[in-house]
């Protein structure tokens, strides 16, 4: 049963342990009031909960199912029985999964027609095994005879297992799966493999089953009966001291009780399970064994990857092929490719949580500071390598600040004073020390990013993996967490980031790029990012001087800003200043158009922490307008505030000229549709279809206009095809449109984005802006809030700069970018190509295409 102990070792399985004890209990509770034997059994449609969760949750639920039914024996059936209670619904969680790994192998079953003979016979030796310990234990104890209990147990069970299991089980498998909470999904399947005793112990229990329990349901005889006459047997009836037959049944020998045979089946039972499964804990070393195997410092750090590859068990392609390279310490390199190219999973690999907590095909090696990640634990290897997880919200849980960084350092025993200079250091060198005392469910994303990087960093373990760190900060914020993850580097530590920022890796010691799971570049940075054609090829955004290069037709990149403006300056660049005065004209030209969201005099606190102070907006129909500006600086805010999922403090905020505070939430979301930064806080039914259909079937439409919608917001947002798809089968980026197609099928003039391109790669970034610059000339309304200066420069027509919660620039984009001074107290970095055609030509041209269309050397 080296499942039934290994799993405490997953925090996913004991979360499905509490899962499963607080859902039974539940059901059982009610259905006290309806006994059956009082103070023993009673009337128990959930019993459908150990057959399902157990399927699916393998030892978990056993464990779960175990302690549900205790739980709900304190509320009227509390006694010694109990014991056997806690065992006997163990094994009926248990058995049937064991019965299904046996004959199935490692895949939870989905309730399917081909599916239910083997289930019937798992059902049944599950309500069995669970039956006969109970009704031979309470026997056992002289309360209740054997032969009440373990019939009775056994056809409720079984028929509750058979009636509504099987249906339960096909509703709760495709939301299992889909969430990775399957035994398969979270279990290594080493720990659940059977080994060669395992067909001899399932026949061992099926054997104890049915003669256990048909030896309860025989007691009148009626077995030997109809065999003698058939002709089958030829019996000399036993006549009783009161002159009549004695009823013989076939299955208790004559000179052994029904007890007797009950606790030998239980005993066979108890020991056919346990073989089921291979016995011992596994390997896991001995705590301290990190120090003494690496020198007592936790390693050097360095990295040996050596063929690596691993497939999750959904049963498609490999997410890694073949991974190989080495990485000493001290050295910082970036992971860069596409969406769903590897890169999360390879840095999961980099500290085990492959191959120890995630289940799937794992085949190579994997060391860290001399360490191999398949024999050492999660917790043991984060001596050795933090990580900081893509998801980072997963990995913030205390109630304040300071606890969040210390917390790993006050597992590790390190002394109060060392901690708290750690802390310190750490707060600072992320600029959280404003946000101290703070409880970090109520910061902004790039605030909660610093965070996790904080908590993380702390503890200074020798390697430190880093996945998209800077996803959700502002430009000046990501320049500084560079700067402190360089310094890493410097101080001897080894550092792996995963990104999707070109300029981000520019001066790394070395550029990994993974495509479709295979090692497709190893090198230096500039030696591909310079080179326009490989990184588009590899879905990656190129050095921009290497495009200005490109655009204006110098021979050479340049190596950074200044040497730009001096290989321009010595070609005699001059700036078309009759096409670029035309083209800014028209940008500044006033809009006469219709206020579309109109924000006056508004202020909005959460709790004692101000969010926006008296701002003062309007946005006319038609714009396409992104809001940028540090992080907690109230974009997010001003968003909901706009959509009325926020209600100001004071002010007024409208919509298309009416009161946002007077509007019923159907007439809101018929004129503005609002998306999510993480698009999964909004999706949630079972197809693409059904997801986009719900708002306007929600909003009344008739059932024509809704296909009409759904399939129109499909064709705009390209998902034409997918309509019966599950969306959480879907990329972040199918994600985003499908949340966007939900929007969209509402009809509402005006769409508010909170960070369109998080989460994506440049191709899919690209892909989403141009959308929405689409949906602009359809004459709706866009408004983004966006750390990515350079779609901002890109797409939009006007941007809004805000900064501690008030409005520091508003205006044509041009307008705006070459207000400096306002610029950078947003957080803003100047671009490259900004920065050059300011010192140049004295305007800012926005892009590689503006220089290409407006600068011509001489």
């Amino acid at each position: 049963m080296r499942d039934v102990f290994v799993m405490w070792r997953n925090t996913r399985m004991v979360v499905l342990v509490a899962l499963s004890a607080a859902i039974y209990a539940a059901i059982l509770i009610p259905f006290k009031i309806i006994p059956i034997v009082p103070g023993f059994t009673e009337l128990r449609p959930g019993n459908a909960v150990p057959i399902v969760c157990g399927l699916l949750f393998g030892p978990a639920a056993a464990w779960g199912c175990a302690i549900g039914n205790l739980i709900a024996d304190f509320f009227g059936t509390i006694g010694p029985g109990s014991f056997f209670g806690m065992i006997g619904n163990f094994l009926f969680a248990y058995v049937p999964y064991r019965v299904w790994v046996m004959f199935k192998g490692f895949r939870p079953p989905s309730g399917s027609w081909k599916e239910v003979p083997l289930l019937v016979l798992a059902i049944f030796m599950g309500s069995g095994a669970c039956a006969i310990v109970i009704g031979s234990g309470v026997e056992l104890l002289g309360l209740v005879p054997y032969v009440i209990l373990t019939s009775i147990i056994t056809i409720n069970n079984t028929v509750v297992g058979i009636v509504l299991g099987i249906p339960l089980l096909i509703l709760m498998y495709p939301r299992a799966r889909r969430w990775n909470l399957t035994f398969s999904q979270v279990m290594q399947e080493d720990d659940i493999r059977g080994t060669r005793l395992t067909p001899i112990a399932g026949l061992l229990v099926l054997v104890a089953c049915i003669i256990g329990v048909f030896a309860a349901l025989d007691m009148g005889g009626h077995i030997a009966d109809w065999a003698m006459k058939l002709g089958i047997l030829d019996m000399q009836p036993v006549i009783g001291d009161n002159g009549k037959p004695v009823p013989v049944s076939l299955l208790v020998p004559a000179e052994m009780s029904l007890l007797q045979l009950g606790l030998w089946c239980s005993l066979a039972i108890l020991v056919g399970s346990s073989l089921m499964a291979k016995v011992g804990l596994g390997r896991r070393p001995a705590a301290g064994q990190v120090e003494q195997t690496t020198g007592g410092q936790a390693g050097t750090g360095g990295l040996v990857v050596e063929d690596v590859e691993f497939a999750y068990p959904d049963g498609g392609e490999a997410a890694l092929r073949g991974i190989t390279f080495t990485q000493g310490a001290g050295q910082m390199r970036f992971l860069m490719g596409r969406t769903g190219a590897g890169k999360s999973t390879l840095c999961l690999c980099l500290n085990g949580v492959i191959p120890q907590m995630q289940s799937g095909a794992f085949s190579g090696s994997v060391q860290v500071g001399g360490l191999d990640t398949s024999q050492w634990s999660v917790d043991q290897l984060s001596r050795v390598v933090g990580l900081v997880f893509q998801d980072f919200e997963t990995q913030l849980f205390c109630s304040d600040v300071e606890l969040e960084v210390a917390f790993g350092l006050e597992t590790r025993g390190v002394p109060r004073e060392l901690m708290r200079e750690r802390v310190d250091y750490w707060i600072d060198a992320l600029g959280l020390r404003h946000l101290v005392g703070r409880d970090p469910s109520t910061l902004s994303g790039g605030e909660k990013q610093r965070l996790a990087l904080a908590a993380v960093m702390a503890a200074e373990p020798p390697a430190v993996v880093l996945d998209e760190p800077t996803t959700d900060l502002d430009p000046a914020g990501r320049a500084e967490v560079m700067e402190a993850v360089g310094q890493l580097a410097d101080d001897g530590r080894t550092v792996v980031v995963a990104t999707n920022e070109s300029a981000e890796a520019a001066d790394a010691d070395g550029l990994l790029v993974l495509q479709e799971g295979v090692l497709a570049y190893e090198g230096a940075p500039a030696s591909l990012l310079q080179d326009i054609q490989a990184s588009a090829a590899l879905g990656l955004r190129p050095d921009p001087l290497a495009e200005l290069a490109a655009a204006v037709g110098l021979a050479q990149v340049p190596q950074n800003v200044q040497q730009a403006v001096e290989m321009l300056r010595e070609r005699s660049a001059r700036l078309d200043e009759e096409a670029f005065s035309s083209a800014q004209a028209s940008e500044q030209t006033q809009s006469v158009r219709a206020p579309a969201a109109t924000l006056e005099n508004v202020s909005y606190s959460y709790g004692r922490a101000p969010a926006l102070h008296e701002v003062s907006l309007q946005v006319r129909r038609g714009e396409f307008v992104a809001i940028l500006g540090p992080n907690g600086s109230g974009k997010t805010t001003m968003c909901k505030l706009v959509t009325g999922l926020l209600v100001p403090d004071s002010g007024t905020v409208a919509v298309n000229d009416q009161d946002v505070s007077e509007m019923r939430a159907s007439e809101l979301a018929a004129q503005i549709g609002y998306l999510y930064q993480n698009p999964d806080s909004q999706i949630f039914a079972d197809t693409v279809f059904d997801e986009v259909a719900f708002g306007p079937r929600n909003l009344g439409r008739t059932t024509g206009r809704i296909r009409e919608l759904v399939i129109e917001a499909l064709a705009i947002t390209e998902l034409t095809g997918y309509e019966d798809t599950d969306p959480f089968s879907l990329t972040r980026g199918e994600r985003q449109r499908v949340a966007l197609a939900a929007v969209l099928a509402c009809e509402p003039g005006i769409i508010v984005f909170d960070e369109p391109t998080t989460g994506l790669d440049v191709p899919q970034q690209e892909a989403m802006m141009q959308l929405l610059k689409r949906l602009q000339g359809q004459g709706r309304t866009v408004i983004v809030v966006t750390h990515h200066t350079k779609m901002a420069l890109r797409y939009a027509e006007r941007l809004v700069l805000l900064r501690q919660g008030r409005v520091l620039a508003d205006g044509p984009t041009r307008r705006v970018v070459n207000d400096n001074e306002a610029f950078a107290a947003a957080g803003q970095c100047l671009a490259p190509l900004v920065a050059i055609s300011q010192e140049l030509f004295g305007v800012p041209l926005l892009s590689a295409e503006e220089f290409e269309r407006y600068v011509h050397l001489g």
